[in-house]
């Protein structure tokens, strides 16, 4: 098997034809990747996880200069396309950044979004100011991903653009990838404000590994809504981290739904550095069959007078498996937090299971925080009084599960991304 090396790493960035800094760096997370092991159940964070199975270690694969007219996208992208709103786009299948559709008016705004490659080349001061800064070498995935990754997105916007519509990544893996790493850099200078989706979905494949990475930089007063939705077939196993660092008065709305593939795990932290910056952290998983879904949280307030919420829900049955580990850290100097953290679970079979962990940590004294944590079963009362009303027993959880969901999905203010999800949950309530 081809080794994970300098080699590739050199190769890919020139293939890239990235500047001296970004090998650099790619160099010093192959450093970290050689030293740091893979996790195992002996590690806290991955206790619950067993990766025994998980096809780790592999080389990925390489940009093969693929390109597609809109016609000829994956059909799956085209069915998503008909009944999104996004306003400016990027699909990449695999490694490839396959097709771009973004209006000339929005680029005449100082708007970019564009492979980081490209903008690598036509924007060097931009991405040098923000890649790297958020995820890096934080664990063995971070550090592959920094070192190795392909392709990505760079999303930039100029000081006090207001984007009146949602641009999106559609990430498409097909048969024939057995690895693939990419990331994406969303950039928001004061008082800009956006909605950004990204999409990851694929047929039923072979054990894939994907890695995946984002990092987010809000500027003074910028607010950011960011979606980050995983759909794979059966088969991947996806492994995302992301980032948010919130400076003085910015704000994110951040979502994670996770849905598909044979595992996923999204380790996600917003940073809030400066005082008045606010977080929203929602999440969404429905595991069947044998799939995992692992989450892991940060809600780490450094300065005063800053704000999180985080609610995640989410539902099991057959003999999948759901994580939950969040952490509210507040440091010395975040008086005057208000933090809450909420994470409810349903059980739809006695072979499912779900852990649930939710953690404070408080350096400071005069704060407001809360969190806590249910995990219960299907309760057969209602299922009985709905199925007494001739509802078959698989429309009636449909119902409970959407009821149960409905905390979250009523706070996505996206209503294509919302109805979008809502019909995946109801196919798979129905497998």
């Amino acid at each position: 098997m081809q080794v994970l090396d300098k080699t590739q790493v050199e190769a890919i960035s020139q293939a890239l034809g990235e500047p001296a800094w970004a090998l650099k760096k790619r160099l010093e997370a192959l450093e970290a990747f050689a030293r740091l092991p893979y996790p195992s159940r002996k590690d806290e964070n991955w206790r619950y996880t067993d990766l025994s199975e998980a096809p780790l270690d592999r080389p990925v694969e390489a940009p093969k200069g693929l390109s597609l007219t809109r016609d000829t996208l994956p059909e799956a992208v085209k069915r998503r396309l008909e009944k999104t709103d996004v306003a400016a786009f990027l699909v990449f299948v695999g490694p490839d950044l396959v097709y771009a559709e973004v209006p000339e008016e929005l680029k005449a705004q100082g708007l970019v979004l564009t492979s980081l490659a490209e903008a690598m080349r036509l924007h060097p001061e931009k991405v040098e100011a923000g890649l790297f800064q958020a995820v890096f070498t934080e664990d063995k995935f971070a550090a592959q991903n920094s070192a190795f990754f392909t392709h990505g997105a760079f999303l930039y916007v100029p000081a006090g653009l207001e984007l009146e519509k949602p641009v999106g990544v559609f990430k498409v893996l097909l048969e024939g990838s057995k690895a693939s790493a990419g990331r994406s850099l969303l950039f928001l200078e004061d008082n800009a404000k956006a909605a950004y989706i990204e999409e990851y979905l694929s047929p039923d494949l072979p054990p894939t590994l994907h890695l995946s990475a984002t990092e987010m930089v809000l500027r003074p007063g910028a607010r950011l809504r960011h979606a980050h939705v995983e759909t794979f077939g059966n088969g991947v196993w996806h492994f995302h981290r992301q980032r948010a660092l919130l400076e003085r008065d910015a704000g994110l709305n951040d979502l994670v739904v996770n849905l598909g593939g044979a595992y996923a795990r999204s380790e996600v932290a917003s940073e809030l550095l400066g005082p008045g910056s606010e977080s929203e952290m929602l999440g969404l998983y429905f595991g069947h069959g044998r799939q995992q879904f692992d989450h892991y949280t940060l809600q780490h307030h450094v300065e005063h007078h800053t704000r999180s919420d985080l609610l995640y829900k989410g539902a099991v049955k057959d003999e999948a498996r759901a994580v939950f580990s969040g952490l509210i850290r507040l440091e010395r100097g975040a008086q005057k937090t208000d933090a809450y953290q909420a994470n409810r679970n349903l059980i739809l079979s006695p072979t499912a299971r779900v852990d649930s962990i939710p953690q404070l940590e408080i350096g400071a004294n005069d704060v407001r925080c809360t969190h806590g944590s249910t995990t219960a079963p299907v309760d057969e009362t209602q299922l009985f009084y709905l199925q007494s009303r001739g509802l078959p027993r698989t429309l009636a959880q449909e119902l409970l599960v959407k009821a149960h969901l409905a905390d979250v999905l009523t706070r996505i203010p996206l209503k294509a991304l919302r109805a979008h999800i809502e019909a995946v949950i109801e196919e798979k309530v129905r497998l």
